[in-house]
């Protein structure tokens, strides 16, 4: 008769104190669980972790455990994240005076506190499911329960989103076609300026996140010399990270701006777009967080262009001078464009590679307004 082999001990514990010694090789599990996880999801979840275990270092001292978090933790973390704070600025005012100017704002903004309170229940929930892979007990899952989900943190969160009601969150301002033009018209021939209009072009296209633009090799480029436009080929996104691909369109306008990129860089294959360092050297890439560090550049370029040019009547009455461009201007003027010129919401999601329809319908509500039946009321009325 074959012997049978004993079973190994199973480790007892308290979940949410483990001993010392099984801290290591919890945290070693869970670093191999996310070994499927996409890079960024990663890197974006450990960042917002890092934020609450200095967080709590800070308040409680050098011995405060992140994980497994505690509700009571949690609470005050969530509470000193909304807190609001005054900030003084110093400008000059146009006789050349420092005048300071006190602003008061939340400390960090909504999205972010949510975002921080999703990554401590997936954290706690890592750790739970290390824990229970350790032990060979899946029952103890029974007598854990996530802090991010207890009464008390769910109440704070609540009360904390009635703090920012009134305030809702600031929209990039659109770096609408007519900018744009504006834009290249200005251009002076320089090669730095070739990269940022044929960028600036290419990302209001594209819809494209920054992320996606400096992934693009200019062998995803395709040109029709019949329509003189073309097509990028899109393989991977933050909503596509399986990389199943997808095409974006590029206007006659671009391609133009991309054929005399390229022919000025010589670049024919690898990364598209590169930076410009120092003596204009061409770099090898760009950093993601360069293309907003440049659509700022070109809209603070516009606003002095048009301030200098007001009594020439320069600035039309349809444009608004662009004093708040980001990373996602071009993103959200082409949505809006897309959006008043029929484009439905299944259509915006293809477009700019969302996966719901919350973020489409954020970006275009103003254009929503714009044919709602208010609107439609009046442009009748002038019609007649």
């Amino acid at each position: 008769m074959k012997e049978e082999m004993p079973n190994s001990p199973i480790p007892v514990f308290d979940v949410n104190h483990p001993p010392i010694e099984f801290r290591e090789l919890i945290e070693d599990v869970m670093e191999n669980f996310e070994q499927g996880v996409p890079a960024n999801s990663k890197r974006a979840r450990d960042a917002d972790l890092a934020v609450y275990a200095a967080w709590g270092k800070n308040v409680y001292g050098t011995y405060f455990k992140s994980i497994p978090s505690s509700p009571e933790h949690i609470e005050k973390f969530l509470n000193d994240m909304s807190a609001e704070v005054t900030e003084t600025i110093s400008t000059k005012n146009i006789n050349g005076e420092i005048v300071d100017t006190t602003t008061k704002h939340r400390l960090k903004a909504l999205s972010t506190i949510e975002r921080y309170l999703a990554s401590l229940s997936y954290k706690n929930k890592l750790y739970l499911d290390a824990v229970m892979d350790i032990t060979k007990n899946y029952q103890l899952s029974s007598g854990f329960v996530n802090p991010t989900s207890v009464r008390r943190v769910k109440a704070t969160l609540q009360k904390i989103r009635a703090l920012y009601r009134d305030n809702s969150q600031k929209q990039a301002q659109p770096f609408s076609l007519d900018l744009i033009e504006d834009v290249i018209s200005l251009h002076d021939g320089s090669l730095r300026d070739k990269l940022e209009i044929t960028l600036l072009s290419f990302a209001f296209d594209t819809m494209m996140r920054c992320s996606e633009l400096v992934r693009v090799n200019v062998e995803d480029l395709s040109f029709d010399p019949t329509f003189s436009d073309g097509i990028v080929e899109l393989h991977w996104s933050k909503t596509d990270q399986d990389g199943k691909g997808q095409t974006r369109y590029l206007s006659s306008q671009t391609v133009k701006l991309l054929k005399d990129y390229l022919q000025a860089t010589n670049i024919n294959s690898g990364r598209l777009f590169r930076s410009i360092g120092k003596n204009n050297k061409q770099l090898e890439a760009m950093h993601k967080d360069r293309v907003g560090i440049i659509f700022k550049r070109l809209g603070r370029r516009l606003s002095k262009f048009y301030s200098d040019n007001s009594e020439n009547n320069i600035l039309s009455k349809s444009k608004i001078v662009p004093t708040e461009i980001s990373a996602h201007s071009t993103r959200v003027a082409a949505a809006q464009a897309l959006a008043l010129n029929g484009a439905s919401t299944v259509q915006l999601m293809n477009e700019g590679g969302w996966k719901s329809a919350v973020m489409p319908a954020r970006y275009s509500r103003h254009a929503d307004t714009k044919k709602g039946a208010m609107a439609q009321l009046h442009k009748r009325a002038r019609a007649t």
